[in-house]
């Protein structure tokens, strides 16, 4: 394994002197004029024949527009490192590489080949004062920036109630940061577990998941009104979503006797019958009722204690991001801690969004049950009367969350297919455009499938929803899809980019399993190769 890792830090090593080379040397520059126009007609016959099929057209041959925000040195170093994201085998073993590279390199040289490299590519600096200039340069260039500081734990991480409160401190640090970088409705985000214990998220879902079966079990299908028939037209067997279920009265004082007045209280409507959320709150604040619910796991006073923690812990950085009219992305996380996520996301936004969306929640379209919560979310803001924010993403954790189903033997919630999680994605954009549509959402589509983009930019066309709308952003990762991000701002689209920024360390496990999530699009990255190769050649000819 050593072996195999001194190899390939000897390559990288070698193509990043290389890079330095090119960036000085005619000879060099000679030298990539044989590779700068491999697959350039080709390239060009291929753009044609697809861009004849589409309505809705982004202008990929204007390579000058496209990377004019990027360095001689940069374009190479795209070039090479986007060409090794084509390689399943370095990018599904990249987090063990770098590992072994930190024991060869040692801290400091790790870190300034990491810069110049892989770290360079896909995040943009270790602390403030290297994000701004990136942030800046995205600026002029009509690109927003969302600032992710992309340290994170999972349910075997040690956290601590003084972790949690430093954690918290650094949250209210880059809001106000984000404030000097990104002057206008910065937008940040953060994960909820550097607020509590993973421990603890993992104890309320299991809660609300055991809350969820009951209701399963106790509720009948309803079809609603207009507008949930509309929400859900699109999707497939909508008829099975947890969102046309309800609970009647008879059946509630059946499973618990003696609360007739907790039915009540949430019945607002007198119609005799709760929807899920309005069932889950009853449980949810009232928790001696778990006691009652068959298979229900016990709220005790302990989770309800470091739930009110959390609360209060969220609370101050919801009102320290209103107080900069900034705006906060939740980020998704693992499966078996996100219902709790879900849960104190929808409740703050229910309190904090009701004249725009300060809180966005993170939805991810890989995951089987993703349709039932965004048709619920997306109701209960319409009967609430508050704005969801959304920001819907295909999704991280998949080799994650399959691995850990096949050993604990449950099933898998991952979508059977990139064809069945591409469609899923495509039905919740038009979920949300319902809602945006009726002034009750914001999104932050974030894709870099060039179908799923050119379907939004069609949809908004269609709805009459105006590209510079902010009720709509388009989003894609630093260092992936320039010419989709940048080619959206030159068209005039509200877009922008999620820059990781952190400590080299800290930030690449993130890196690598992003880099494991767009599998799909790091290996069919031939068209960026090319246009990539495009400008260098252009950039050679005219001198630049």
């Amino acid at each position: 394994s050593l072996s195999r890792s001194s190899e390939f830090q000897l390559s990288l090593n070698t193509s990043l002197f290389r890079l330095n080379c090119l960036e000085r040397s005619l000879i060099a520059k000679a030298t990539m004029l044989r590779v700068l126009t491999r697959n350039s007609v080709s390239y060009l016959r291929c753009l044609s024949s697809y861009g004849s099929q589409n309505a809705v057209q982004l202008n990929f041959h204007d390579t000058k527009e496209t990377y004019r925000s990027k360095s001689n040195f940069e374009l190479i170093r795209s070039l090479i490192i986007l060409k090794s994201c084509t390689y399943p085998l370095f990018v599904n073993n990249a987090e063990y590489l770098m590992r072994a590279s930190r024991v060869l390199l040692g801290k400091r040289l790790f870190t300034y080949m990491m810069k110049k490299s892989f770290y360079g590519q896909f995040a943009g600096g270790e602390n403030i004062a290297e994000l701004k200039p990136c942030v800046e340069n995205l600026s002029k260039h009509g690109v927003q920036s969302m600032l992710n500081f992309s340290v994170e734990a999972d349910l075997e991480s040690t956290v601590g109630e003084n972790m949690c409160e430093e954690s918290l401190q650094t949250i209210l640090n880059i809001l106000d940061s984000s404030k000097e970088i990104c002057q206008s409705k910065p937008l940040s985000s953060f994960k909820i577990t550097g607020l509590t214990t993973p421990q603890l998220l993992f104890e309320y879902t299991e809660v609300l998941e055991g809350v969820k079966k009951c209701f399963l079990e106790h509720s009948q299908v309803e079809t609603e009104g207009e507008f949930v028939k509309d929400l859900t037209c699109n999707i497939g067997g909508n008829e099975s979503l947890l969102v046309n279920r309800v609970m009647t009265r008879e059946i509630f004082d059946k499973i618990l006797p003696g609360y007739s007045n907790v039915f009540t209280e949430k019945d607002v409507g007198c119609s005799g019958k709760l929807h899920f959320y309005q069932f889950r709150d009853a449980i949810m604040e009232n928790p001696e009722l778990t006691t009652k619910l068959n298979n229900v796991p016990e709220l005790t006073k302990e989770i309800v204690d470091g739930g009110n923690r959390l609360k209060s812990r969220l609370q101050k950085v919801v009102k320290r991001t209103k107080s900069l009219d900034a705006r906060i992305m939740i980020d998704a996380e693992q499966t078996y801690m996100q219902p709790a996520i879900d849960y104190f996301t929808l409740n703050l936004m229910r309190e904090h969004n009701q004249q725009t969306a300060y809180i966005y929640n993170t939805y991810q379209c890989y995951l089987k049950k993703t349709a039932d919560t965004v048709t619920l979310d997306a109701r209960d803001a319409l009967q609430h009367g508050y704005m969801l924010g959304v920001k819907l993403v295909r999704g991280a954790y998949i080799v994650e969350e399959r691995a850990r189903a096949k050993k604990l033997q449950y099933k898998d919630p991952v979508q059977a297919s990139k064809a069945d999680t591409d469609e899923n994605y495509n039905a919740m954009l038009d979920v949300v455009l319902a809602l945006v549509k009726r002034q009750a959402g914001y999104m932050l589509a974030g894709s870099h499938n060039e179908a799923s983009v050119r379907y939004l930019m069609s949809r908004t066309k269609q709805l009459g929803i105006s590209p510079s709308s902010e009720r709509v952003l388009f989003g894609q990762l630093y260092g992936l899809c320039d010419p989709t991000t940048f080619q959206l701002a030159a068209s005039g689209y509200s877009v922008l980019k999620a820059v990781a920024w952190g400590p080299v360390e800290a930030v690449l496990p993130f890196l690598a399993r992003r880099a494991q999530e767009n599998t799909g699009v790091l290996g069919s990255t031939t068209r960026e190769l090319d246009l990539l190769r495009m400008e260098l050649w252009r950039r050679l000819k005219c001198g630049d």
